[in-house]
């Protein structure tokens, strides 16, 4: 390879380079391309696309039906034409220091314009169509010169057929890629293709998956590769008294200096040997914007989905019963007829071909000479009913993998009412809504992209067209320059300017809106027609509508046309009026924000004084909380005494009872004991004490 440098480098150092962040990328999102690689197949026309290959094989050798009853397409282009019918619009707002609403109309326009002629729906469409079908789609922006006669350069968005062949930063974290530091797109052309184009540089490929297929099997393409990288360099910027930012050079008048990083996008394009092109793509961000589909994050790796990834096993499901099911239906024909040997040899031909006999012949005997019963046709074999429901329940499993139902889909369903049809349709919308705001997202950043190359490239005095809201077309001068009838300039390089994007219904222009508008009234209340009709006409696109519009002014009655012909005269004086309005306006306002400033003052002082006398208050308060506590204190422990107290003369008291138990106890046990003894005496019929006696003596 010859040493050749481009912007001090080697050329094998930036292809070396290029390869190596091809290759990485590439590693990183192996995964997601090979299925999204595997879902356009599924959807392709390929006739076993939607079987596993063995099991097509299998079938079709043996003579068995494998049909392919596709359920899929229909909820692709459902989801698709949805995000069609609401068309992003790209808004510029003011964001920053020397920026105005009106500059932000002239970008706004501008992009209308690069829109239009870049042809730019097609770009969106076919960006939202891949994400639905295969999880990823891109967009690019482009820029050229004007004509082959100019100097000047237009922006343009490209559209990308081939996802599969975009490799963005897999470092990128972001929804529209805008963190991205660099991406490559592989293309294949022709080697003849690459000579006229690029005469004197040898055809050998940029390294890629496909290349190595591609040169066994003898196809005399190459493959190149567009290659952006983003580049820091470190500059100072100042800032003057007056508070101006700019890049400092020595000398300059400053305040305050420091050092930051400005981005700049490097543009190759490269072969294996060559560095084929080498320019600056203006802006900050890399002109290729992602528009992923369904997006999932596990352990710091995304993976993406398309609409039918969860479906695919349900539509296999499908074909197959679908399948069997017509495979046992074509054998309800061919029934098997059960006759004796010998009965219907002699007439071989008519009874293999049944369809070509009008009459069918046998003989009454069987081989033997036997009397035999005429042949018999077997009865058909039947299709079980549980094939039909598992074809049916499949159909089923699809919606329910898709979040998609019958309304959703335009199909009656159990709905009887219009407002209930759209609540269901709308539910299905929400079902699916991501891939449609997806697409917002990475077209607010192509916004952003648009609007940071406009000043680059759009840097010079040059006259521009822009579209209006209304797709009206005019010119105007910017950065100098200026047309005739304009009232102030337009500088594109001076000031900051945001994006924001909003859908709608997919009214082309504002006009076809009021057109709607004005028709659904005159429906409503005919009579309108000789009011407005001529507005009506006015705002009509076919043939001949403003020549009505003219007709109808002749109908209408003169008052209401000479109305807003008499407002004409007193335009100056309502625009004196209301610049004498917005100037007692301002004048209003300073009093009031003195007034504010006044009250503020008053409330900060109210405020301090407050919390001085809140100081003292909770002092108080917890004096008060203290004495409180302290009272609670005393009482409990004058209730503990009086318990303690009322414990000791119950105790005193209870020690009292069971000494008067034990006292009458005792007299009880004395008082039995000498009845007892009485007792005994009695019945002895002597004292006890004279028995004693007795007793002695003996």
């Amino acid at each position: 390879m010859a040493c050749v440098t481009y912007g001090g480098r080697v050329a094998e150092d930036i292809i070396k380079s290029a390869q190596e962040r091809l290759k990485r990328d590439q590693e990183a999102w192996s995964e997601n391309y090979r299925k999204a690689r595997d879902d356009l197949h599924f959807l392709s026309d390929d006739p076993y696309a939607q079987w596993d290959e063995s099991d097509y094989q299998s079938r079709t050798s043996t003579g068995r039906p494998a049909l392919t009853i596709d359920q899929l397409g229909q909820f692709v282009h459902q989801v698709a034409n949805d995000i069609r019918q609401n068309t992003p619009s790209i808004n510029v707002i003011p964001g920053g220091k020397d920026s105005d609403i009106e500059t932000a109309e002239i970008f706004q326009g501008l992009i209308r314009n690069i829109e239009y002629a870049s042809n730019a729906d097609d770009a969106y469409d076919t960006a939202a169509l891949n994400a639905v079908k295969c999880g990823i789609g891109f967009l690019r922006v482009d820029h050229d010169y004007s004509d082959d006669e100019s100097f000047n350069q237009d922006l343009f968005i490209r559209r990308v057929v081939n996802p599969l062949g975009c490799w963005i930063d897999s470092n990128s974290v972001e929804c529209d890629g805008k963190d991205a530091r660099h991406a490559t797109i592989i293309d294949k052309i022709s080697i003849d293709e690459f000579k006229r184009k690029y005469p004197g540089k040898d055809p050998i490929c940029f390294e890629s998956p496909d290349e190595r297929d591609d040169r066994k099997s003898g196809k005399d393409v190459i493959t190149i590769a567009e290659h952006f990288v983003l580049e820091e360099e470190e500059i100072e910027i100042g800032m003057d008294d007056a508070g101006n930012v700019f890049e400092y050079q020595k000398g300059m008048p400053i305040s305050n200096t420091r050092k930051i990083r400005k981005s700049k996008v490097k543009h190759f394009k490269l072969s294996g040997q060559d560095v084929l092109e080498e320019t600056w793509f203006p802006g900050k961000y890399i002109p290729i914007v992602p528009v992923y589909g369904e997006e999932h994050w596990k352990d710091g790796r995304r993976s993406l989905f398309s609409l039918i990834r969860k479906s695919k096993a349900a539509q296999r499901m499908f074909n197959y019963w679908v399948s069997l099911e017509t495979e046992l239906l074509m054998k309800t024909p061919k029934a098997p007829v059960m006759a004796a040997e010998g009965q219907i040899e002699d007439f071989a031909d008519d009874w293999q071909n049944p369809d070509k006999a009008m009459v069918l012949r046998y003989k009454q005997q069987d081989a033997q000479g036997n009397p035999a019963p005429a042949p018999q046709r077997l009865d058909p074999p039947t299709v079980p009913t549980g094939i039909v429901n598992a074809a049916r329940e499949t159909v089923d499993y699809i919606k329910a993998t898709m979040g998609m139902y019958n309304a959703a889909i335009g199909q009656r369903s159990n709905e009887t009412s219009g407002v209930a049809i759209n609540q269901r349709k709308q539910e299905g919308d929400v079902a699916t809504y991501h891939f449609g705001d997806n697409l917002v997202r990475s077209i607010t950043h192509l916004g952003r992209i648009l609007v940071c190359a406009i000043p680059e490239i759009y840097d010079t005095p040059r006259v521009i067209r822009i579209i209006g809201l209304e797709d009206e077309s005019k010119e105007i001068g910017v950065n100098g320059e200026a047309v005739e009838g304009q009232e102030r300039e337009f500088d594109l390089r001076q000031g900051k300017y945001d994006v924001k994007v909003v859908t709608g219904a997919s009214y082309t222009t504002k006009r076809q809106e009021a057109a709607q508008f004005f028709s659904d009234v005159v429906t409503r209340q005919p009579e309108l027609m000789q009011v407005m009709g001529d507005l009506l006409f006015k705002n009509m696109d076919f043939a001949g509508a403003q020549a009505m519009s003219e007709r109808m002014k002749k109908v209408i009655d003169p008052k209401f046309l000479e109305e807003d012909k008499a407002q004409d005269p007193e335009k100056m004086q309502l625009e004196a009026k209301i610049q004498e309005g917005q100037m007692l306006l301002q004048a209003m306002q300073q009093e009031m924000a003195q007034l504010q400033q006044q009250l503020q003052d008053k409330q900060a002082d109210l405020q301090l004084k407050a919390q001085e006398g809140m100081a003292d208050a909770e002092e108080a308060s917890a004096k008060i909380e203290i004495q409180k506590i302290e009272l609670q204190l005393k009482q409990q422990e004058m209730a503990a005494e009086n318990q303690i107290r009322m414990m000791e003369i119950q105790l005193k008291a209870r020690e009292l009872d069971l000494k008067e138990q034990e006292i009458k106890a005792g007299i009880l046990q004395a008082q039995q004991a000498m009845h007892n003894e009485l007792a005994t005496a009695n019945n002895a019929g002597m004292s006890p004490r004279s028995q004693g006696e007795e007793t002695n003596d003996d």
